[in-house]
């Protein structure tokens, strides 16, 4: 798939643009931190009436700082597994892709898999947020390591799938599950049973930002998706391009996709 320039995104597409669905690790962050420039767009898109949803694979107990500190609508976390946003009395409610009884025993499975990855690959370790996670286990392949080569991640992944659960992969991390949600699935049930937003209007009224392999399912589905600049280096990874891509790299990416989208206002 090709391609375009941000900036051919058609002006009538752009109009109808009611949310935006974004990933964090590297598409909201840069470089593992929240810039003041990217937490700022995304107050002005909340004030233009945009629904701001995070869709990342980081782990669940992540979601509360992002949902009150950033103050996203909405947070789906591990690829996912889990979704949590506030109530119109501000208290917070979840949803999960399985029972409490079916996540542990998942969670006992994967942490039994965790010593054969690491007999397999000693260098690949599970990632330091790997305690905070409730339906899959993340590992390390360049957050807190040099980046393993693209050789290594492939074995990494059919290891995975060798012993029958689901890999996804993003800049930083490997994932591995026993049940095959994502960050699709699980973002078509937040915007429809909580937002009240069909898939239908949602293809056509939110807009997707990621970087790499795990937003592949999101590029897939929602025909306004995008790229941040970086993802030039992983485009081999995966199959599922988004349509457009910023000029900018990282959170400054994401900066670049709320001044587009409000462009009509600002003018």
């Amino acid at each position: 798939m090709s391609m375009q320039a941000l900036s051919a995104l058609p002006a009538a597409h752009r109009r109808q643009v009611r949310g935006i669905l974004t990933d964090i690790d590297d598409t909201f962050s840069s470089h593992g931190k929240l810039t003041v420039a990217a937490l700022a767009a995304l107050d002005r898109a909340k004030t233009a009436g945009l629904r701001r949803i995070a869709v990342t694979g980081r782990p669940t107990y992540w979601t509360l700082p992002l949902l009150r500190l950033c103050d996203f609508d909405a947070v789906i976390a591990e690829n996912g597994a889990s979704a949590f946003w506030l109530g119109g009395d501000g208290r917070q409610h979840s949803m999960f892709y399985a029972d409490a009884q079916t996540r542990q025993q998942h969670r006992q499975r994967l942490l039994d898999f965790a010593d054969i990855m690491q007999r397999h690959f000693p260098n690949v370790l599970p990632a330091a947020d790997a305690s905070q996670r409730i339906g899959d286990l993340a590992f390390d392949i360049a957050e807190n390591i040099p980046a393993i080569p693209l050789s290594q991640l492939n074995e990494v992944v059919a290891l995975i799938h060798e012993h029958g659960l689901h890999a996804t992969t993003s800049s930083i991390h490997a994932h591995a599950s026993v049940a095959p949600f994502s960050k699709q699935s699980m973002s078509q049930r937040v915007l429809h049973e909580v937002f009240g937003v069909s898939d239908d209007v949602a293809k056509t009224t939110y807009v997707f930002i990621g970087d790499s392999a795990n937003d592949a399912s999101m590029f897939a589905h929602y025909p306004l998706s995008v790229g941040v600049a970086n993802i030039y280096k992983y485009l081999d990874r995966f199959e599922a391009h988004p349509a457009y891509v910023c000029q900018a790299q990282y959170g400054e990416g994401f900066v670049e996709l709320v001044d587009f989208l409000l462009k009509d206002k600002n003018e």
